[in-house]
């Protein structure tokens, strides 16, 4: 599970620490104390991974460990001096080794090397379920010759006519001016916050559920107790038992909400409600049982929503050699009783629909658009008339277009499958309705529509909502097909696009989007270093016949 652990401090002569000692401790270096002269080393069974980077204006010697530690404890003599900013942070478990580093380099050159610091990183890896790292940072700017800055300089305070005022001692009055703002109030939370963005922009581009937080549970409006940092260290046993004591207290907090939820749920659903049977009041309690959430349009289209998102991280997982048989098989029963809950839903939402709205024509309108308007009615308490009904569902039109392209270009993978697949049972069902009267689905087409005449209101129904739904169908993947091929030729712009078929595009999108964001053109040294991963193995041999 990903966590959020980033804590700051100073190295100072005033609490007696010195600066060549933390860097000699972090990095596992061997470091010359010249203001103590004395060696400082500490031995590591794992050598820590070490970076130093630096501003433009910095001298060529701040890569030196040693010489760069030395020059700030030698122009920072002050008994209180501050010789540096340190923080440490755990490193994503979710990442691999390369992912982590590039996401932490990238994020201390951007939020402290570029506002003039030199950071000092230092990543440990001694236990493989607690990677973390080390920054050192120096608190004195360089001036654009490459010498030391200040950090901060004094003004003298005086009056409206220049003289110089006096405190009750008779001493000058004076105030000190930061030079830089790295110890503005604040500037800790913004770098906490910019260490959260990093990390779940990261997760984002490669379509990871994981989140991390900055903020506290109560900020998060979660109800419990924060757990610990466990670490590796004595303390780690007591750690791990208060860490699940607060989960525990945690869990009962979040059965005791969602019973709370179960009865909002259920006062909210009154506007169906109203229109269920017995025997469908019935079902809706056991498949609430069977998907584990209460039946209703929003808790639906979040549990599809879920599962379509594990089914996405698993059928990437399939393409590196990982067995997700048994996930699969969940997955599968929790999408059958997810289908039985939404044709009894959809079901009720047509009735529903015929009895508060009867001016909306059901045969020009779409499941999805139905469903919506009766959510909104329902959240709104509001039944909707004349132009305020119209403006509505042109709202829920548009809405849902936009959901349904950014679930595709959001999270590409197997997406144009499940589209085809739904395009296609869509389909067989009309033909099935037309072949009772001799009629094939191309006659649709060729008749305008006029062929629907000859069948029952109840089949007309059907066969409407069909054309309908194809017609919303055939927008969605137009938009799919241009976003699949402007990143395809953007990266390979030699690729015959025209000779790819969808699914395959689908795989190449999903391997670009996943490691290579930036969407940049791989040259044959970045495709060679991809080959060792073996998804983008498959997904090269499947270029290889492509590019030319």
């Amino acid at each position: 599970m990903a966590i959020f652990h980033m804590n700051f401090s100073n190295i100072s002569a005033g609490k007696g620490r010195s600066a060549i000692a933390s860097a000699s401790y972090r990095s596992g270096e061997k470091l010359h104390s010249d203001m103590e002269g004395k060696n400082y080393f500490y031995a590591r069974d794992i050598m820590p991974e070490t970076y130093i980077l630096a501003p433009n204006n910095a001298p060529d010697w701040v890569t030196n460990r040693e010489k760069l530690w030395n020059e700030v404890e030698a122009v920072d003599r002050k008994s209180n001096s501050r010789y540096a900013k340190e923080f440490n942070v755990a490193l994503p478990v979710e990442l691999t080794e390369k992912q982590q580093k590039e996401l932490l380099l990238e994020y201390v050159k951007n939020t402290f090397v570029n506002e003039g610091m030199v950071a000092d990183i230092s990543i440990h890896r001694d236990h493989p379920e607690n990677p973390h790292a080390h920054v050192m940072l120096t608190n004195r700017p360089f001036n654009s010759d490459g010498t030391w800055g200040l950090k901060s300089k004094t003004q003298y305070i005086k009056d409206e006519k220049g003289n110089q005022l006096l405190t009750k001692s008779g001493f000058p009055k004076q105030r000190k001016i930061w030079l830089v703002d790295w110890d503005k109030k604040g500037k800790v939370e913004q770098w906490r916050k910019e260490w959260s963005k990093s990390v779940n922009r990261v997760f984002e581009q490669k379509n990871m559920p994981d989140r991390i937080s900055e903020k506290t549970l109560n900020e998060q409006g979660i109800d419990g107790v924060a757990t610990q940092h466990v670490g590796v260290n004595g303390q780690r046993p007591e750690r791990e038992k208060f860490n699940q004591l607060a989960l525990e207290n945690r869990k009962h907090k979040a059965q005791q909400k969602n019973v709370d939820e179960k009865i909002h749920n259920e006062r909210r659903i009154q506007t169906l409600q109203n229109h269920l049977s017995f025997s469908e009041k019935r079902s809706v309690s056991q498949l609430s049982k069977e998907l584990q959430t209460f039946v209703s349009l929003e808790n639906l289209d979040e549990k599809k929503r879920m599962l379509f998102n594990w089914k996405n991280s698993l059928l990437i997982k399939q393409a590196v050699g990982e067995d997700i048989s048994k996930q699969m098989f969940t997955i599968n029963q929790q999408e059958q009783s997810l289908e039985k809950a939404n044709d009894l839903l959809d079901k009720v939402v047509d009735r529903t629909i015929k009895s508060i709205y009867p001016d909306v024509d059901i045969e020009q309108t779409t499941v999805a658009e139905r469903r919506e308007l009766i959510k909104e009615t329902d959240s709104e308490k509001t039944i909707f008339s004349g132009q305020e009904l119209k403006d509505r569902l042109a709202m829920i039109r548009t809405d849902i277009l936009n959901k349904e392209i950014l679930s595709f270009t959001k999270r590409p993978y197997v997406s144009w499958l499940v589209l085809e697949n739904q395009e296609e049972r869509t389909k067989d069902y009309m033909t099935e309705i037309l072949a009772q009267k001799g009629y094939k689905f191309a006659d649709i087409d060729r008749s305008k529509g006029s062929i629907l005449r000859n069948f029952n209101d109840e089949e007309q129904d059907i066969l409407k909502r069909g054309i309908k739904d194809l017609q919303a169908t055939n927008e969605i993947k137009n938009v799919v097909r241009i976003q699949y091929s402007g990143v395809l030729k953007k990266t390979f712009p030699d690729m015959d696009i025209d000779n790819v078929t969808m699914v395959d595009r689908e795989k190449i999108y999903t391997a670009i989007v996943y490691f290579n964001p930036e969407l940049k053109q791989l040259s044959k040294q970045e495709v060679d270093e991809l080959k060792d991963n073996r998804f983008c193995c498959k997904v090269l041999n499947l270029l290889s016949n492509k590019v030319e």
